[in-house]
């Protein structure tokens, strides 16, 4: 049995006890009610003081994830007492109508509860406590106002007509927040999806359909009359007004990547709240003057809108090129922790690390950078491309960019002579660890862990949850939104293997490298190459410095929290695998490159082509028996193509260009970076130190059409 269970079990023991009274045989047709009282009256207790304790995230099982004996012993001898008192102090205030109470709050609870279900992107020990007190008040206002006593509920001989009403509104729900729309979303952005799309469309279909069957079933067995007509009406009322914000009042909603999206003015929001509760109050309005009326109207609406869906969702299903299985092929973590016994070369990226997150981390922690002694920090280099889409294919192929090109990077970066197949035809093992989007199939012959028939699958419970979060972004008001938002990585990680390269959490490889090691590996090749791209300092921040993950809920903001411990965390990672190195005698020979793929991802440039902000890539590099006491600052004037030139020397190859040591200090050089975007193209001019704004110039910018997503 899992212990995280264990609670509820001893949930279920003092619900029981609190059921058995004197009169028990007399009441035994509300056994059902008053066992769904206690228990949740129980789990309420147990959630306050689990939130009271700090446990505000989770809910009541994650929050006894490390449960002993004796804390069930602690918990369970408290509420055994409560279990036995609180059945005799609803009999002495209550008497015969006690039952009615104990009723007509389930009846409460779960409207507050699954209210909560719908608009909460989890509930946590903080939202059940909300929802349970919420219907703590409603039965307090029943009891002053006496309303409880005359209340009725659903009988046998009602569920047909109840039936009739209701269906049309949940399969509203069901169709639009479950199904239209994270289709949608799947189909106009399948590459950001890793699982095949059939597959993705059965398994949320199916937990959809098992969710609306209990919610159904719960509103059947726990609503009276009033609260499902008042539970009909608002959830009508929040879906089609929802339909009509995510059909005509959004407008463009920007990029989802982590970063802070979506900022509305003042007066925007709150004419759209205005609209919003405007809407919610003529419906409400309505429904309570003409109520047959407006339940017709509301079933009407509901399939209409219902079949629009359906008919749009196999429009997009038959013309869509997205619907066929998706290549099975991905890059694996095997050998990520093995380097080679002689010639290693270690790349780590750490994305968006930009080279002013250095000066930040410094001025916390000046002596952070010690470990890197060895090093050569230069402090004034460019990035190739920005961002990822195009960055991560140059530096594994040093494939010239075509400027003028309408054709996608990717496409031709891996044609001809790369990088890639530079260092395989020097005889060495390949190692690439990143997203398998930005390497071409063509390379699995040389790049040992490119694999064939690996599976990617995702738990139903976290499809469900994170694509009904989807829906509701689309659909909330713009004061609501920033609740709901989500990003790129939160759908990469729906597929989390040990067996997967991921590059949205540096916490997987931190745990192989720590919890595993490295290793010499036995292979007989020349040498060993190995690219290993992190998230680094990529938004959204989920990790700490000391290797904590942090709950999705509370980091949407890029400002949030402390950023420089995550871009700290990821820095410390690399020092992990450098201390193991060392431990293993492979260090000094070993040739050593900590950079990223670009710098900071924000708006360069105005309309007009003025400068707004620059953007430049951390570039660390230790060289074969480079050893020194301090670490070297270096002002050369470098590139990313100075990079893939020095490896190709440390290769032995004969090639044109300088290598990083070999470019001087102080020399004149102009260096150029590429924004690359599928609708934009920037190209930008750096003549002189790269961290001073006024060395920057947009030389072009340039309308584009490609399909690709970056």
């Amino acid at each position: 049995m899992n212990i995280n269970y264990e609670i509820i079990i001893l949930l279920l023991l003092c619900s029981l006890l609190s059921v058995i009274e004197v009169d028990f045989i007399k009441d035994k047709k509300y056994l059902f009610w008053k066992l769904s009282f206690y228990f949740s009256a129980f789990w309420f207790i147990t959630s306050a003081v689990k939130y009271y304790l700090g446990y505000h995230k989770e809910n009541l099982i994650e929050s006894f994830w490390d449960m002993q004996f004796v804390t069930l012993v602690h918990y369970g001898v408290p509420l055994g007492v409560i279990a036995v008192l609180v059945p005799i102090i609803l009999k002495l205030l209550f008497k015969e109508y006690a039952i009615k109470v104990i009723r007509y709050f389930d009846s409460a609870l779960f409207f507050t509860l699954s209210f909560t279900f719908f608009f909460a992107r989890k509930i946590n020990n903080k939202t059940y406590c909300a929802a349970f007190l919420l219907a703590v008040i409603i039965t307090l206002a029943a009891i002053v106002l006496k309303s409880y006593k005359g209340e009725a509920y659903i009988g046998r001989s009602d569920i047909k007509k109840t039936l009739v009403e209701i269906i049309p509104v949940l399969l509203l729900y069901f169709v639009t927040i479950v199904i239209y729309t994270p289709n949608e979303l799947y189909l106009n952005n399948a590459s950001d999806f890793p699982m095949s799309y059939w597959y993705f469309f059965w398994k949320l279909l199916l937990a959809g359909g098992i969710v609306t069957f209990f919610l159904l079933t719960g509103m059947l067995l726990y609503l009276n009359q009033k609260h499902m007509k008042l539970y009909r009406t608002l959830l009508f009322a929040f879906l089609t007004i929802g339909y009509i914000q995510g059909l005509f009042l959004n407008g463009s909603m920007g990029i989802l990547d982590g970063t802070v999206n979506n900022v509305y003015s003042n007066f925007t929001l709150y004419i759209n709240l205005g609209v919003w509760i405007l809407l919610i109050g003529m419906i409400h309005i309505f429904s309570w003057k003409k109520y047959d009326a407006a339940q017709k109207l509301m079933k009407v609406i509901s399939i209409w809108v219902i079949l629009i869906q359906i008919v749009s969702l196999g429009t997009m299903i038959i013309t869509s090129k997205n619907t066929s299985p998706k290549s099975e092929m991905t890059l694996t973590t095997e050998g990520m922790n093995e380097i080679g016994s002689k010639n290693n070369i270690i790349v780590f990226v750490l994305d968006k690390f930009d080279g002013s997150y250095v000066d930040e981390i410094i001025e916390e922690d000046p002596d952070f950078l010690q470990p890197l002694n060895d090093f050569t920090f230069y402090q004034n280099a460019v990035s190739e491309f920005c961002p990822t889409y195009d960055s991560i294919p140059f530096l594994l192929t040093g494939t010239e960019f075509i400027e003028d090109s309408s054709v996608d990077y990717v496409q031709y970066a891996y044609e001809k002579g790369n990088l890639l197949a530079d260092i395989s035809d020097c005889g060495y093992d390949i190692g690439v660890y990143t997203h398998k989007r930005y390497v071409a199939e063509e390379m699995k012959s040389i790049i040992t862990n490119y694999e064939e028939g690996v599976k990617r699958t995702c738990t139903m419970g976290d499809l469900f949850s994170l694509m009904t979060q989807c829906s509701r972004y689309k659909m909330a008001p713009f004061a609501a939104k920033r609740y709901y938002i989500y990003d790129t990585s939160d759908i990469a990680l729906l597929v989390v293997s040990d067996r997967i390269v991921n590059i949205e959490n540096d916490l997987p490889f931190y745990h192989q490298l720590t919890e595993k090691g490295l290793q010499v590996s036995q292979s007989d090749a020349e040498g060993t190459f190995r690219f290993i791209h992190m998230h680094g300092a990529h938004p959204p921040y989920t990790m700490t410095e000391d290797f904590q993950y942090i709950e999705y809920d509370n980091r949407r903001d890029e400002s949030w929290g402390n950023s420089i411990s995550q871009w700290k965390g990821a820095v410390k990672i690399v020092y992990e695998y450098i201390r193991q190195l060392k431990e293993l005698g492979k260090y000094d020979d070993s040739f050593i490159i900590i950079t990223t793929d670009h710098g900071v991802t924000n708006a360069l440039s105005d309309t007009d082509g003025s400068m707004l902000e620059i953007s430049y890539p951390i570039l660390f590099v230790k060289e074969p028996y480079e050893t020194h006491e301090y670490m070297v600052e270096n002002q050369a004037p470098v590139c990313h193509a100075d990079i893939i030139t020095t490896i190709r020397k440390q290769l032995g190859m004969n090639v044109p260009g300088r290598t990083l040591s070999e470019i001087e200090c102080d020399e004149d050089r102009v260096r150029y970076m590429n924004n690359s975007m599928p609708d934009l193209l920037e190209i930008y001019e750096i003549d002189g130190d790269v961290r001073r704004i006024s060395n920057w110039r947009l030389r072009n910018r340039t309308q584009r059409n490609l399909e690709s997503v970056h």
